[in-house]
């Protein structure tokens, strides 16, 4: 699948995502709990207040006035916060997730950047606590500015600092002995030879499918055109053998590296993860090779476990058809290398002896060049 076909099958239905739906329809989650329990306290909170002004009015009378409305607040509270509990939950779980994704050296570059910060405040504050009108708003004003603007330029540049690179070589020392991450491309999954390479145990570690990738497979799947359907109802079966595959671990991650095009978060997931891309499509391999990811192209692979034919070696072909050029015929072997046999155009549908003068190597594959043999 190329390029321009991926962008217009980009996912555009939230139906693809089964986790959100899946957490709608079962228990609650504890983010929803905890903002119900949160709501619920407010609202006693609420009721005391108003329960203790009307007994200093005298308009509620009785010892136990006041617990009785402070637990009725409490549940009203309760009761009346599902629907924004609901909503609120969905989006502090999705913060939550977004937040647990960040990597561990921004986390350690604006924490740095926060702490100098909150250093050169109090160091300002002690200078200007003498300046007449100078109040904690200043102050807090301050901080904040500073806090904001340091903790983003350390942020930006934490790969100028020692301690990101000592923080780095820690992870990468530490990750040496275990094989790298392999994210799947949807061009790779409709390929389906990826099952194939894992059977021969030429790939490990990890096999991740992103969940975009599943969704963009499913549009593909749903198209109206039957070729794109068949495409995409295919890739979906490879999905089911590669991860019914006893040997290799599978994982669908969630993660959204952000806005783009599927290319484009497939290129920020490997980066984000330090895993490999493993895909058919030759713009993709370019771009991600150029922003430093480490591509696994299983073209690339089948052209380099193809047989290698000298010149001067005999081959038995059928020519198959005429080839571009006058007099030229077009033969295949098993591994569907082209091969161009001078002369030949007469003899189509014949079997022939042929000896291979040379061969090119595009990238699209390998071409040989052959001409019939004599006698």
């Amino acid at each position: 699948m190329n390029s321009s076909e991926r962008r217009e099958e980009r996912p555009t239905r939230s139906g693809a995502a089964p986790d959100a739906s899946a957490g709608r329809s079962g228990a609650p989650s504890l983010s929803t709990i905890v903002i119900r329990l949160g709501l619920a306290g407010a609202g006693a909170t609420i009721a005391s207040g108003v329960a203790a002004a009307l007994l200093t009015r005298g308009w509620l009378t009785g010892p136990n006035t006041f617990t009785y409305v402070t637990i009725l607040g409490l549940l009203l509270g309760y009761l009346l916060s599902a629907p924004l509990a609901d909503r609120w939950g969905e989006r502090l779980d999705a913060l939550l997730r977004r937040i647990g994704n960040v990597p561990p050296d921004v986390v350690l570059a604006a924490g740095t950047g926060a702490t100098l910060a909150l250093l050169v405040t109090v160091l300002i504050n002690n200078v200007l606590a003498a300046v007449p009108g100078f109040t904690w708003f200043w102050s807090l004003v301050i901080a904040i500015v500073l806090v904001s603007a340091s903790s983003a330029f350390f942020v930006k540049h934490r790969r100028l600092f020692a301690v990101d690179r000592a923080l780095r070589a820690s992870r990468d020392a530490s990750t040496t002995d275990r094989p790298q991450d392999k994210v799947v491309d949807t061009s790779a999954i409709i390929d389906g030879r990826i099952v194939d390479v894992l059977d021969a145990n030429f790939l490990d570690g990890t096999i991740v499918i992103p969940q975009f990738v599943l969704a963009e497979l499913q549009r593909i799947a749903d198209s109206d055109e039957p070729l794109r359907r068949k495409r995409g109802r295919r890739g979906l079966e490879v999905l089911d053998r590669l991860v019914a595959q006893a040997h290799v671990r599978t994982e669908v991650v969630t993660v959204d590296p952000g806005p783009g095009a599927v290319d484009d978060k497939l290129i920020a997931l490997c980066q984000l993860r330090d895993a490999a891309l493993v895909t058919t499509d030759f713009n993709l391999n370019r771009v991600a090779a150029l922003q430093g990811v480490r591509v696994l192209n299983v073209n690339q692979l089948a052209n380099a476990m193809r047989a290698m034919f000298l010149p001067g070696e005999r081959l038995s072909l059928t020519v198959v058809r005429e080839g571009r050029e006058a007099g030229q015929g077009l033969a295949y072997l098993e591994d569907g290398t082209m091969v161009v046999i001078e002369d030949a155009a007469e003899i189509v549908g014949r079997t022939v002896d042929v000896v291979v003068t040379s061969s090119l190597q595009t990238n699209m594959g390998r071409m040989i060049f052959a001409r019939v043999a004599d006698g």
